[in-house]
């Protein structure tokens, strides 16, 4: 559950890379005005929830970038998974949770 979303190692690694670029300039910075959709193909899963970025951008395994984010739904916090798409945009692709 906590793979990378993208076909191989070295793809991965550049869209954590991108995702934490794209993220740190047009995200985090504008955190109160913008939220973060779930990716369509997961979106139903998490009730087409949208999240609000609450923290900067931390990556994990190389490959995994996670932010702390509110649920405009649940109102709760959580870890989340986020990517850059093809599209530069960021997507939530799952919560995360730290390995013990």
């Amino acid at each position: 559950m906590n793979a990378p979303t993208a076909t191989s190692p070295e793809m991965a690694t550049l869209v954590a890379d991108r995702t934490l670029d794209k993220y740190a300039k047009d995200y985090f910075p504008r955190r109160e005005q913008v939220t973060i959709s779930f990716r369509g193909d997961i979106a139903e899963k998490h009730s087409y929830d949208k999240i609000r970025p609450l923290s900067e951008a931390q990556r994990h395994d190389k490959n995994i970038v996670v932010i702390e984010g509110l649920s405009q739904k649940k109102g709760t916090t959580a870890l989340y998974r986020i990517e850059c798409n093809s599209w530069n945009l960021i997507e939530a692709v799952g919560l995360w949770e730290q390995p013990a």
